[in-house]
């Protein structure tokens, strides 16, 4: 999730705490609920983003740390302070184990909200770099924000509705993830009806003869991934062997039947690719649904090399507008797309890794770092 919703789902675990309430409190749990998300701060580039992103901050061993660390604060605090009048009770009153286990059950929480989305959280780190992508909630989501933004600003002094509010942020993403999987679970069984539907090309050259129908029994997977307006709103990605098929799917609707077609990489370059260049190893392992976009021949000086553009298909939005603000600058997609410049002999001339400025920018083009 983006941070403001972590933030605020900390607040309101602050004030959902028993005893007595001070302000300092949802201010603390707010900070801390939000702080794994600070290893941001220390990336600079598109591979460190993807490699330490959702990394160790964001892990069970390293959140204890975490934890322990803003723990100290209120602590500190406390044994520095002194008090006005021999009555007047210390606010930071906390022993710091008891700091400490509040700190670590705020930082699970922000584990548990980052495990829901497609992204993947490094929950085993430094013993596995697993990423847990549970693929239940989009990055932004209304669902979650507005409530909470709203119990904040309304009924914050009302410790009930502190409770229900932190109860929906375990119950909520709960509740889409098994949507996901029911609804997954019904598409694979019922393989819809008509038994045939329509594929538009992303580019004829890179999926030569897929265009115009296709044939459901050829399908092997079905993913639904979080987009704008999940649980309500999916996107539906088929796996047909050479191609991904997406489309936009909304429960309230029937199953759609016209989708746009996406090239798998070619298996030879793609494993040449990673073979040559640490970049793309990286963002081999990082990558759910790989595609190959474009495949460009280029003229000039360049005459004779092959530029070839590679995303991710779980970023970006079947609605046009969400895609428009969350992926592309001045029209063009840009969110975690790699790319290659392969000699006419097949040598891996130049790499560069693309994204927004947030996640590292724009790498440049690079000679390959084996």
């Amino acid at each position: 999730m983006e941070p403001i919703t972590h933030a605020l789902s900390g607040a309101v675990i602050g004030y959902a705490l028993p005893g007595k309430r001070r302000w300092w409190l949802p201010a603390w749990a707010a900070l801390v609920a939000a702080s794994p998300d600070m290893d941001v701060f220390f990336t600079r580039t598109p591979l460190q983003y993807i490699e330490y992103h959702r990394g160790i901050t964001h892990s069970f061993v390293g959140g204890l740390g975490l934890a322990l660390l803003l723990a100290l604060i209120p602590w500190l605090m406390n044994r520095w302070r002194v008090p006005k009048v021999p009555d007047d009770s210390p606010p930071f009153g906390w022993p710091l184990p008891l700091a400490w286990l509040t700190a670590y059950l705020l930082i699970l929480h922000h584990i548990f909200l980052d495990c829901m989305n497609s992204y993947g959280t490094q929950v085993f780190l430094p013993f596995s770099d697993y990423r847990v992508r549970l693929n239940a909630l989009f990055i932004v989501d209304p669902l979650l924000l507005l409530p909470l933004a709203l119990g904040l600003i309304f009924w914050r002094k009302r410790r009930a509705v502190m409770i229900g509010l932190l109860l929906w942020t375990i119950l909520y993403p709960l509740g889409s993830l098994a949507t996901r999987v029911g609804l997954e679970a019904h598409l694979k069984d019922s393989h819809y009806t008509p038994d045939v539907f329509t594929q538009e090309l992303l580019s004829e050259d890179l999926a030569p003869g897929q265009r115009g129908k296709g044939l459901w029994d050829d399908v092997r997977a079905v993913h639904l991934v979080p987009d704008a307006f999940t649980p309500f709103h999916w996107k539906l990605i088929l796996d047909r062997g050479s191609v991904w098929d997406v489309a936009g799917y909304t429960v309230f609707t029937e199953e759609p039947q016209t989708f746009i077609a996406y090239a798998k990489p070619p298996q030879p370059l793609w494993a040449e690719l990673a073979a040559k260049d640490r970049m793309f190893r990286a963002y081999e392992r990082f990558a759910l649904y790989p595609a190959l976009e474009a495949e460009i021949p280029l003229e000039g000086p360049l005459e004779g090399y092959t530029e070839y553009v590679f995303s991710d298909l779980r970023f970006g939005s079947t609605i046009g507008w969400v895609d428009d603000i969350q992926v592309r600058r001045h029209g063009k997609p840009t969110t975690f797309r790699i790319m290659a410049r392969v000699a006419p002999d097949g040598r891996v001339s130049a790499v560069r890794f693309i994204t927004t400025t947030g996640a590292g920018g724009d790498s440049g083009w690079n000679p390959p770092v084996e």
